[in-house]
């Protein structure tokens, strides 16, 4: 687990502590069953991450193999072996108001030296808000095939990455300040699916802000 991510949650255990003698019993067990059914599912999420990882590996074998390419010669090619998520990728706004309209995400394929590279291939993007009932933690997912995805290339001076916008579906915005992204990229070549999954605050108009829980 990421370090800023058992930040978070020993924050919201700490606060569910101190307000124990305040929350009427009731809320506050119902809090602590959210917080951990929160716990089991980044465990999950990222279970299932390591397991595609390594599928991944196992599958570019696979179909290296099977369209003529031994390794050595996939070695000498500057295919991706992972993507990262920009650390400025998070909430945006699009009406000038107050509040996050969506997620913007910045991805960068990088290769076995460490250099973005401009790789072709499609990309699948879900949502997640974890502080959810499990019903309603997926909050949306978004595909962009390769033409799509050409064309949302940055290759600037210091700016090197696919940027994609993903709004909240109408009615759908999260619940709570936190949005778990999850990012596979399937590189054309050797159909190898690679994945990256963070967590983003995002912002909520004032009015939804400070309107009080249920």
């Amino acid at each position: 687990m990421r370090p800023a991510r058992q930040l978070v949650l020993t924050g919201i255990a700490a606060l569910l502590a101190a307000g124990c003698n305040t929350v009427p019993a009731g809320k506050f067990q119902d809090a602590q069953r959210e917080l951990q059914a929160a716990r089991e599912e980044v465990r999950r999420l990222q279970q299932q991450l390591a397991a595609e990882q390594q599928a991944a590996r196992e599958l570019q074998q696979q179909l290296a193999s099977a369209r003529g390419f031994d390794q050595k010669a996939l070695d000498t090619l500057p295919l991706p072996e992972r993507i990262e998520l920009d650390r400025r990728s998070g909430g945006y706004d699009t009406d000038g108001r107050v509040g996050d309209d969506g997620i913007v995400l910045h991805i960068r394929p990088v290769d076995r030296d460490q250099h973005v590279v401009k790789a072709a291939g499609r990309l699948h993007v879900a949502l997640f808000d974890l502080a959810a009932t499990e019903d309603r933690r997926l909050i949306a997912e978004y595909h962009f095939d390769e033409p799509t995805l050409r064309e949302k290339w940055y290759g600037r001076f210091m700016t090197q990455h696919f940027t994609v916008r993903c709004p909240w579906p109408q009615g759908r915005m999260p619940s709570g300040p936190e949005v778990t992204a999850r990012v596979v990229f399937t590189e054309f070549l050797t159909g190898r699916p690679l994945v990256a999954q963070e967590v983003f605050r995002v912002t909520f108009p004032p009015e939804i802000a400070s309107a009080p829980a249920d």
